[in-house]
């Protein structure tokens, strides 16, 4: 009687493999998606300087609403052959604020031959006495004046009361004599008699010795020393500068201090939001962002005149997570003399939220329409080796990103002997905003963020994992009913006439 096989495990063979060879392909192609400038929301053409290895583009607001990353692991810079060249994200310094020159007139202090360091105090005799277990200090201001009458130019003061900025340096306007380094002490003063150290530099002619120094200004040629004096941004407001130098043969005609703000705020990267309409509250609007990029401040402007509200912010990446506090604020819109004024910037501190609520506060009536908002951006850009030919495209937004690896390098890595903010020194490239190629068609009037009204319902991540299970189950059953039949099948064909035994 010949031998009936069951071969039960071989339809579900073609399953696994179908489903291997789906996941090694979806695999696949999420890899080629993130290499090739096609798969990405928005490509902008990319000018570069010329002459410049090493470069440095600023990511502009339209590239910053469609990041899909809030750590921006889904930018790319690609060449002309479609390969991303090596890249650094690195932050944007602050903007240096303007310094203002202010020349001050010197005034000599005159002084007879003595020690060095006491200037103008020639004429003052101090006398200390111990009686009867107590100390008894005397300044006699009636001395005697120097020997033979001979007064020199021994400093100089500067008047700085009307100072209102921080001085930053200052420059001596001074002839040296020849071969003779002189010190300069420079000290500050409220009444011309308390005085408190500031600097000290030391300048020294070489011209006059013979010696040729290196210079490259007209008018510190000949000079060795610092000739700008670090001042550190000294408030001299009300005070008195003393510049002293001891017995040396020195003119002082004055001093040019640079006085300055400082370091300003970093001019943030800003893009208007079309809010959707408000709903039955109207003390809350909530809606969703379409990207991750950190927010570092929303710009909330009520509707209407003679406007004031407070406000609180809160923020969350899922609808399946409670509210997180991100700031309270007062919003306003006010006209005072025909001159409208508005609040400023609510502070978020660089956080990434998929979904905003702006709650006003229950004792107003609310927003009598959905408020204006901007948004506001931390300035980033990427440093890159321009490697291979143009043209050079900066790509950025890609779908499912959410949790891609980042393709920057190290700073010290791309910039060969890299030096602390070193990168805001390289040439910058220009990223024509004009020219990009945008998925879904061009915004007009800039960057403009679409916000969508956020659902109470299910997150869509609950409905892919709803629908991954579904499937799941759906397949298996169909892999059973698949195995049921080709059993049942087996069996009846078992069952069946059997064939005559074979002759011995």
């Amino acid at each position: 009687m010949k031998s009936v096989r069951h071969h039960l495990a071989r339809p579900a063979a073609p399953w696994l493999a179908a489903a291997a060879l789906f996941l090694s392909a979806g695999a696949a192609q999420a890899a080629a998606d993130a290499n090739s400038p096609a798969a990405y929301a928005i490509r902008i053409p990319v000018t570069l300087a010329a002459d410049a290895p090493l470069q440095r583009v600023l990511l502009p607001a339209e590239v910053l609403v469609r990041l899909q990353n809030p750590g921006y692991a889904d930018v790319r810079l690609f060449n002309g052959a479609g390969q991303p060249v090596p890249m650094a994200l690195a932050g944007v310094a602050a903007a240096s604020a303007p310094e203002e020159l202010v020349v001050l007139p010197a005034y000599p202090i005159l002084g007879g031959p003595g020690t060095p360091g006491q200037a103008g105090l020639e004429g003052l005799s101090l006398r200390i006495e111990e009686q009867q277990g107590r100390r008894v200090v005397q300044i006699d201001t009636a001395g005697t004046a120097a020997p033979g009458g001979a007064q020199t130019v021994r400093g100089a003061l500067l008047d700085a009361r009307s100072l209102q900025l921080p001085v930053a340096r200052m420059a001596l306007d001074v002839d040296l004599p020849a071969g003779q380094p002189v010190t300069f002490t420079v000290q500050a003063s409220r009444d011309l008699k308390n005085w408190r150290l500031l600097a000290e530099t030391v300048l020294y002619r070489a011209d006059a010795a013979g010696i040729t120094a290196p210079s490259t200004t007209p008018s510190t040629a000949g000079r060795l020393g610092s000739e700008q004096i670090d001042l550190q941004r000294a408030d001299l407001k009300d005070h008195y500068l003393r510049v002293t130098w001891g017995d040396a043969a020195v003119t002082l005609r004055g001093a040019t201090l640079a006085t300055s703000r400082g370091a300003g705020p970093r001019e943030r990267v800003s893009a208007s939001m079309a809010v959707p309409p408000l709903g039955n509250n109207p003390r809350e609007l909530v809606f969703a962002l379409p990207f991750a990029t950190p927010v570092a401040a929303l710009k909330i402007t009520p509707q209407g005149s003679n406007v004031l509200l407070a406000v609180r912010v809160l923020g969350r990446n899922d609808r399946e997570q409670p509210w997180s506090h991100l700031a309270s604020a007062t919003v306003y819109r006010m006209s005072t003399g025909g001159k409208e004024q508005t609040n400023g910037p609510v502070e978020l501190g660089g956080v990434s939220v998929r979904e905003v609520k702006i709650e006003a506060d229950t004792k107003t009536p609310g927003f009598a329409a959905a408020p204006d908002i901007a948004l506001q951006f931390e300035p980033a850009q990427l440093v890159f080796l321009a490697s291979g030919q143009g043209p050079f495209t900066l790509a950025g937004g890609l779908p499912g990103a959410s949790a891609a690896a980042s393709a920057f390098l190290p700073l010290a890595s791309l910039v060969p002997g890299y030096q602390p903010a070193q990168e805001n020194s390289l040439p910058v490239a220009l990223a024509d905003v004009a020219r990009a190629d945008i998925a879904g068609g061009k915004p007009a009037g800039g960057p403009l963020v679409a916000a969508a009204t956020a659902s109470d319902g299910m997150s869509t991540r609950s409905w892919v994992l709803w629908a991954v299970l579904l499937a799941g189950v759906g397949a298996l059953g169909l892999m059973a009913w698949v195995l049921l039949r080709q059993t049942r099948q087996s069996q009846q064909a078992g069952n069946g006439p059997t064939s005559p035994p074979d002759a011995v």
